[in-house]
């Protein structure tokens, strides 16, 4: 008798939805959240038998910052796209960009700069 196993352990990436019209936390524009699932699965037959390690993600458009986003909050944004998303939900990952942003004059500068070389204004 011949038997073949067909498993395995895989990661997953889902995208959840966007919630729109927030401040963002690091450069302070106006921007939307592109909210990710992020898990590890273990398979059979290509069929998902049980996940763990499953966090959530919030990515801003405007300065592509990284945020984990408390559990809680992404199962509850997961079933109701409504549920709001607060500053204090939120921790930084990454926010290494290659930009600042100055609200003085509404340009992006280099992040080396701690004043804006247009308008003088401190970063």
């Amino acid at each position: 008798m011949f038997f073949v196993a067909f498993f395995g352990i895989q990661d997953k990436d889902k995208h959840i939805g966007t919630y729109n019209n927030v401040e963002c936390p690091s450069c302070g524009r106006l921007t939307k959240y592109e909210i990710h699932k992020l898990y590890r699965y273990f398979h059979i037959f290509f069929i998902p038998v049980f996940r763990w390690n499953v966090r959530y993600f919030a990515k801003t458009s405007c300065c592509g910052s990284l945020y984990e986003l408390d559990p809680s909050v992404g199962r509850e944004f997961e079933k109701n796209q409504n549920t709001e998303i607060r500053k204090e939900n939120l921790r930084p990952v990454s926010n290494n960009y290659p930009f600042k942003y100055c609200s003085n004059c509404r340009t992006n500068v280099p992040a080396e700069f701690s004043y804006c070389p247009y308008c003088g204004g401190k970063l």
